[in-house]
């Protein structure tokens, strides 16, 4: 079975979808979305979706420095009560950035299968087991001649598949149907 994740309802947190609301085309149902700022100028939202067996969460920077690089905290919870299939995670930066990474923290066994680009990283990570999450860093090279802002999309589903299939194909199998979790910092000099 193959789970889009929905279209978001809340700024920064936005539910991996059920196969149900993905044929009938219905948005993955979100709650309210608190918002909180850390001292380090750190947003972050979530959403609660009762039916929602897997949801992403991003935390990212208020602004961002020119020519420094960027960190958002990105964190998958399962909330299914078994195992879920493998995922697939997709972060694009359409502008202002150039070098995207994915960073697993060090003792983990992921074991993902990730390209690493200018502009967007893709990953296909292990299933979840039940009440477990990941928690990763996706990183961006600000470009040093940046202005304006700094639009972040954060998306992807969960997918019958191999850990081998190159995240490429995926990406291109599911297209403009991800909803994407979008983030926004203003960029300074």
């Amino acid at each position: 079975m193959r789970t889009l994740i929905g279209k978001p309802t809340a700024l920064l947190a936005v539910p991996l979808a059920a196969g149900a609301l993905v044929a009938s085309g219905a948005p993955a149902s979100a709650a309210s979305a608190a918002t909180t700022a850390t001292t380090a100028t750190t947003a972050s939202a979530s959403s609660k979706a009762a039916s929602a067996p897997v949801r992403i969460q991003v935390s990212f920077p208020y602004s961002v420095r020119a020519g420094r690089v960027v960190s958002f905290k990105v964190t998958l919870v399962n909330k299914l009560r078994t195992r879920t299939d493998e995922i697939f995670l997709a972060v694009k930066f359409p502008k202002n950035v150039t070098k995207t990474r994915i960073y697993v923290p060090r003792g983990t066994n992921y074991h993902e299968q990730c390209t690493r680009e200018r502009t967007r990283a893709l990953c296909v990570l292990p299933g979840l087991k039940k009440g477990k999450s990941y928690t990763f860093w996706a990183k961006a090279q600000v470009s040093g001649s940046a202005r304006g802002k700094l639009y972040g999309y954060f998306g992807g589903a969960v997918v019958d598949t191999s850990l081998n299939t190159d995240p490429k194909e995926l990406l291109s199998e599911f297209g403009d149907s991800i909803g994407w979790v979008k983030s926004k910092s203003t960029i300074t000099r």
